[in-house]
């Protein structure tokens, strides 16, 4: 049974390249929609909060491009499912544009599409899904062309990257400071005539940059403003870490010394959102450098630039926005982080293909590895189906009335706008006061979680005309004022 299995093994991974071409995709899809249906088609509310503001009012470019969606969750997440695919497959065709190859890359998309993190933002409705794509693409040209066509690879890549720029504006700071590690890119030439042309070339594009943002007078007013409050919320930012570290004798440090803090802090986010099996490829690559073979060595530098730089930025938009990053924008991270280590990827494969692995220990990591995919893309937590449910049946029985709730994603799917600062959201003694002042024709979904059984005092005001509830105990009262 374990040569039959070895067997199998071997044949999986060296199916020819055109095959997994398409299964990659297919995969890609499946899995997608495997998310979706396992997550009871609910969305995180940050999605949501999209969604209604494509709509009712878009502010930005994203939200216009969805709002012919007419916020259909299902056609939205489909949207969501083909970018997410399309990007898993410039990922792929970008591996074997440097040369690796395809058993190696078909490896590494495994790692990322059963990845448990960004399963969990796969299907997100976020403007980075695009943005992220326009990155991909731009990586691709400049790789594909920067052999025989080095600066037209470079506006290549540019353009892409101040496409993405639209969709997500921190992605300027990518189109804008990237382009200077240009100017240690190997070339042909010494390394003076190619630091003159190139810094040339960079002068004539950030002039250009400068003389765009000069013309146009909101961008120029976007960035005078900017400017101070980046600063300020930077000195903040160092201060806060101050009473962090002691907070009964706060330690004055510096706002280089705060970065750095902000540099470690990213790596350890970025370090449990790549998942253990990613971060041991890391440690062996870094540990062992014959394993490190694969990539060519102005690839590598690139990619090294490039992962470098995203953990710069990282760490300036938490010090500035006093949060780390969302899962979702450490997928390129985790993109680069593979690309670096495939040579590890590259050296397993060969020692399965050359039998060096004994049967009994393949067949044990064979099913570890299965059960690390299927623990990706099951949910184990309490599911969400319920206020989905609460909301759509309290939608359906509302008619002219309106629909009240404590939670966000209840009352979205009710039809009220899920913001706590909206009309319709309000916790059980604020709902009480409403209800006096407006016809009892409203409803209010009250959610009872299990942790907290016990029901308010004004709970008694109300009749209860349905109740929904999830395996865990969680509950959605469907709640109608009585009438005196």
């Amino acid at each position: 049974m374990s040569s039959s299995f070895k067997a199998a093994l071997r044949q999986a991974v060296q199916r020819p390249a055109w095959q997994q071409n398409l299964f990659i995709p297919v995969l890609a899809l499946l899995t997608a929609l495997w998310i979706w249906l396992e997550g009871g088609r609910v969305l995180d509310v940050e999605s949501l909060q999209t969604l209604w503001r494509s709509v009712h009012g878009p502010q930005t470019l994203f939200e216009c491009l969805l709002a012919p969606f007419k916020a259909s969750s299902d056609a939205v997440v489909a949207l969501m499912a083909l970018i997410s695919t399309l990007s898993l497959c410039l990922f792929c065709r970008i591996s074997r544009l440097v040369d690796i190859g395809p058993q190696t890359t078909f490896l590494l998309f495994l790692l990322l599409n059963f990845n448990p993190e960004y399963n969990d933002v796969r299907l997100q409705v976020s403007a980075f899904q695009p943005a992220m794509l326009l990155w991909l693409t731009g990586l691709y040209l400049f790789l594909a062309y920067y052999r025989n066509y080095l600066y037209w690879a470079f506006l290549a890549w540019a353009l892409t990257a101040w496409l993405a720029a639209l969709l997500v504006p921190a992605a300027a700071f990518w189109a804008g400071g990237f382009p200077l590690l240009f100017l240690f890119w190997p070339g042909r030439s010494n390394w003076r005539q190619r630091l003159r042309e190139r810094g040339l070339f960079l002068l004539a594009y950030y002039a250009l940059i400068v003389c765009i943002i000069l013309v146009i007078a909101p961008w120029r007013e976007a960035v005078t403003a900017w400017l101070p409050a980046f600063i300020q919320n930077l000195d903040l930012k160092r201060h806060d870490m101050s009473f962090f570290i002691n907070a009964n004798n706060p330690v004055d440090i510096s706002l280089f010394e705060g970065f750095l803090i902000a540099l470690l802090l990213v790596v350890v986010n970025a370090a449990k959102i790549i998942g253990p099996v990613i971060v041991l490829l890391v440690v062996l690559a870094v540990t062992r450098r014959a394993m490190n073979t694969v990539l060519e060595m102005r690839v590598r530098l690139f990619f090294a630039f490039s992962l470098g730089y995203f953990w710069v930025l990282s760490a300036f938009a938490f010090m500035y926005y006093d949060a780390l990053p969302s899962d979702l924008y450490y997928t390129p991270i985790t993109m680069l982080t593979l690309w670096l280590v495939s040579g590890v990827v590259f050296y397993a494969l060969q020692r399965v293909k050359s039998g060096r692995i004994p049967p009994q220990r393949l067949l044990i990591l064979a099913w570890l590895m299965v059960a690390y995919a299927l623990a990706s893309i099951i949910t184990f937590g309490p599911s969400l189906t319920y206020l989905r449910e609460a909301g759509e049946w309290a939608r359906q029985q509302r008619g002219s009335s309106r629909v009240f709730s404590n939670s966000l994603t209840a009352l979205y799917y009710g039809g009220g706008a899920p913001f706590r600062n909206s009309d319709g959201f309000a916790e059980m003694g604020n709902a009480v006061s409403h209800y006096y002042d407006i016809s009892t024709g409203d409803l209010y979904i009250h959610i009872q979680g299990r942790n907290n059984p016990q029901q308010p005092e004004d709970f008694e005001l109300f009749d209860i005309l349905h109740t929904f509830a999830n395996e865990r105990g969680d509950k959605a009262y469907i709640l109608r004022p009585k009438v005196e």
